[in-house]
C-alpha cells in the first residue's frame, strides 16, 4: 500500500527547507561579496565585531531584564500572594532552585558548564565552536538563581552567553579557525563590558583570561565589540559607574605597605574561596546521594538558613559592598560576612546553582579591605585616614587573585566606581594578592576548575594534549643540510629549487654546527661577484635553537614563542655530535594539536552519554 502524506504534515519541513535555502543564498552571496571586493581579514574580523557587539548588547539587555523580573518575582510578587513573612529568606532560594530541576534533567550537558571556564575551553580546543542556544539555557538557570537569592554573579553567565552568541554569528557566516577564537573572544568582552559598563575591562578580561595571549589581530576587533556592546548598555540598561563611592585618597606613602598587607591577605582569602567552591563541588557530586536535579535546592535551602540571619550574602545585589566601603558596619560583622559570603557561594555553585564568581569576589574584597582598614586606623591613626579606601582597593586584590587577572581587576574596579586615586595602591595590592595565591594554588579558579577534569589550558591552549605529545610523534624524518665548503651558488639554488626556507650546516658526522635562513640571504641576492668567494660556513648562524626526538609538544611550543621561526631542527646526541635526524614546523605541531582535540573530544561525548545512560556507575 503505497505512503499517503497527510495534508499538511510536511508544511513543517518544507518552512525549514525554505529557510535553509534562504540562509545559504545569503552566505553564498555574502561570500561571494567578500572575494569580489577583496576584503581583507582585518576589515571582516572589524566588521563581524559590530554586528557581535549589537547581538550581545541585545542579548544582556534581555538578560539585565530577566534578572530584574525574576528579583521581582521572587520577592515582591511571590510574598505578595502567600504573604510576607521572615521564613521566605529560607524558602526564596530553595523554590528557586527547585525550578531548575527540570531545566538540568532536560539539558543536563549544557546545564553543567560553567560560564567562563566553557569559553576558555571553546576558545583552546574547539577554535570557538559553542551552541548558541546554550546562551538561552544560561539566561534562564541563572535569572532563576540570582533572582531567588543565590549567592553568586551574573558576570559569569554574560560571559558564557556572550561568547555563545558571537560563536553562532561565527558560524552562521562559516567562519572556521583562528577567525572563530577571536570572534567568541569578542562575545566575551561585550558581555563583561555591557554588564558592568565596564567596556576596557571587558577588552583586558577577553585577552588575558579567555583567549590567554595578547595580539594586534585579535585586539581591534576586540575593542570595537567590546565599545558597541556597552554603547548598547549605557542607552538600555545602565549609564554611569554601576557602584557610587566615595573619592578616596592615599594620605600617606607608608599606606603603601598596608596595602600590600591587606593584598597578601586578599590572596589568601581568594584561595579559601576556590577551596571551599572545590570542596563543595566534590561533596554534592561525589559524596550526596540525590538526583542532580535537586542537588542545588540542597545548597539553596542552606544558603536561605544563612540568609535568614544575615540576608546581606543573598544575591547579587551592590549595595551590601557600598555599604561596607561606606563604613556601615561593624569589625566583627564584617569578618563574619567575609566567612559566611564565601560558605554560601560554595554552596550555591558548588551544588549545581548557575553563576559567576566575580560579584562574591568583590563583596569579599570590599568586607575584607574596610575590616583591614578600620584595624589599621585603630592602630594607626595617623597614617590611615580612609578605611573605606581600603575596601575598594580590596575589591581589586580579591577579584584579581581569584581570576588571576589582575590588569583585568585594576581597570574593572577603576570603570566600576569611576575612582582613580586609588589605583597606586591597587595596582601593589592585586600584584601582591595574585603572587600569594599563585603561590598557594598555582592557576585561576578557571584554569583550576578545567584541571580537575584534565584540561590544562595555558596561553589559550590545552598543554595537557602538548604535554603528552612527543617531538618524534610529528617530526618530518629529513632535514636539508649543506657542508661548510658548499658554495654560495649552490645554497641559493637549492633554497630556490626545493622551496626551503632554512639549510643545516653540518660537518663530517652529521653535526649540526649552524642554520642558514633564506630570510638572512635576501640582501646578498642582488650583489654581484659572490660566486666562489662566499660559502656556507661564512652565512651560517652558529646559534641554532634545537629540540629531541624525546622533548614534549609543549616545550617545543615553548621555543617556537621564544624566536620568531617557524621551523626548528631535531637532533640526537651520537659520537658525541648533535646529529640532525629530523625537523619539526609549527605547522606540524598545530596538526597534531588539533587531531588530538578531536580525539578526546569525540572520548568526552562517549563518556558523557554513556555516564547518562547509566547515572549510578
Amino acid at each position: 500500500m503505497p505512503h499517503v502524506k497527510k495534508p499538511g504534515s510536511d508544511c513543517g519541513e518544507e518552512a525549514k527547507l525554505r529557510v535553509r535555502k534562504i540562509i545559504e543564498s545569503f552566505q553564498r552571496g555574502y561570500l561571494s561579496f567578500l572575494h569580489r571586493f577583496k576584503v581583507s581579514d582585518q576589515t571582516f574580523l572589524i566588521a563581524v565585531a559590530v554586528i557581535v557587539g549589537v547581538v550581545v548588547g541585545f542579548g544582556a539587555y534581555l538578560y539585565a531584564k530577566m534578572l530584574e523580573y525574576s528579583n521581582d518575582f521572587f520577592w515582591v510578587i511571590l510574598p505578595g500572594w502567600i504573604g510576607h513573612h521572615k521564613a521566605l529568606a529560607i524558602l526564596t532560594p530553595f523554590a528557586g532552585a527547585l525550578l531548575l530541576w527540570p531545566l538540568i534533567e532536560l539539558f543536563p550537558k549544557d546545564a553543567a558548564r560553567d560560564g567562563v571556564p566553557a569559553a576558555m575551553e571553546a576558545v583552546a580546543l574547539n577554535d570557538g565552536r559553542m551552541r548558541w542556544s546554550s546562551s538561552l539555557l544560561c539566561m534562564a538557570m541563572s535569572a532563576i538563581t540570582l533572582g531567588s537569592g543565590g549567592s553568586a554573579g551574573s558576570e559569569g553567565p554574560i560571559i558564557l552567553i556572550g561568547s555563545a552568541l558571537a560563536s553562532g554569528v561565527g558560524q552562521f557566516l562559516r567562519v572556521s579557525g583562528n577567525r572563530l577564537r577571536v570572534i567568541t573572544a569578542c562575545g566575551a568582552a561585550a558581555g563583561l563590558a555591557s554588564i558592568f559598563n565596564a567596556p576596557i575591562a571587558g577588552v583586558l578580561f577577553a585577552l588575558e583570561v579567555v583567549m590567554g595571549e595578547f595580539n594586534v589581530q585579535s585586539f581591534s576587533p576586540i575593542v570595537i565589540s567590546s565599545v558597541i556592546a556597552t554603547a548598547f548598555s549605557r542607552a538600555f540598561i545602565r549609564n554611569g559607574a554601576a557602584m557610587r563611592v566615595l573619592p578616596y585618597t592615599l594620605f600617606s606613602p607608608w599606606e603603601i605597605a598596608f596595602y600590600a598587607l591587606m593584598g597578601a591577605m586578599a590572596g589568601v582569602v581568594s584561595a579559601g574561596l576556590i577551596r571551599a567552591m572545590q570542596a563543595s563541588e566534590h561533596f554534592f557530586v561525589r559524596t550526596i546521594r540525590l538526583p542532580g536535579g535537586l542537588k542545588p535546592a540542597t545548597g539553596a535551602l542552606a544558603v536561605g538558613l544563612i540568609g535568614f540571619f544575615y540576608p546581606q550574602v543573598l544575591g547579587f545585589s551592590y549595595a551590601p559592598i557600598t555599604a561596607a566601603i561606606a563604613g556601615k558596619f561593624l569589625f566583627s560583622t564584617l569578618l563574619l560576612l567575609l566567612g559566611l559570603k564565601i560558605v554560601a557561594t560554595a554552596l550555591t555553585l558548588g551544588s549545581g546553582g548557575s553563576g559567576g564568581v566575580l560579584c562574591p569576589s568583590l563583596f569579599l574584597g570590599a568586607v575584607l579591605g574596610s575590616a583591614c582598614g578600620l584595624a589599621f586606623k585603630h592602630f594607626f591613626p595617623h597614617i590611615t585616614i580612609h578605611p573605606g579606601g581600603y575596601g575598594v582597593v580590596g575589591m581589586g586584590a580579591v577579584l584579581g587573585a581569584v581570576v588571576q587577572a589582575p590588569m583585568t581587576a585594576i581597570i574593572m574596579i577603576f570603570e566600576l566606581t569611576n575612582t582613580y586615586t586609588v589605583i597606586l595602591p591597587m595596582m601593589a595590592a592585586c600584584i601582591m594578592a595574585s603572587l600569594v595565591q599563585q603561590s598557594l594554588l598555582s592557576g585561576s579558579i578557571y584554569s583550576l576548575s578545567l584541571a580537575r577534569r584534565g584540561v590544562d589550558i595555558s596561553a589559550g591552549r590545552e598543554m595537557g594534549i602538548l604535554t603528552n605529545l612527543k617531538v618524534k610523534d610529528v617530526m618530518a624524518h629529513h632535514a636539508p643540510v649543506v657542508t661548510e665548503s658548499t658554495p654560495y651558488e649552490e645554497i641559493v639554488h637549492r633554497c630556490l629549487s626545493e622551496s626551503c626556507n632554512y639549510l643545516y650546516l653540518v660537518d663530517k658526522k652529521n653535526g649540526l654546527e649552524g642554520v642558514i635562513s633564506f630570510s638572512d640571504l635576501r640582501e646578498f641576492l642582488f650583489e654581484e661577484g659572490l660566486n666562489g668567494l662566499v660559502i656556507a660556513k661564512d652565512l651560517a648562524n652558529s646559534n641554532v635553537v634545537t629540540v629531541t626526538p624525546d622533548e614534549s609538544l609543549a616545550s617545543c611550543l615553548n621555543k617556537f614563542s621564544f624566536i620568531d621561526i617557524e621551523q626548528l631542527p631535531v637532533v640526537e646526541n651520537r659520537n658525541g655530535a648533535r646529529e640532525i635526524v629530523g625537523v619539526v614546523t609549527r605547522s606540524h605541531l598545530m596538526n597534531a594539536y588539533r587531531q588530538e582535540m578531536v580525539r578526546r573530544a569525540v572520548i568526552r561525548e562517549r563518556s558523557f552519554d554513556a555516564v547518562k545512560e547509566n547515572p549510578g556507575k
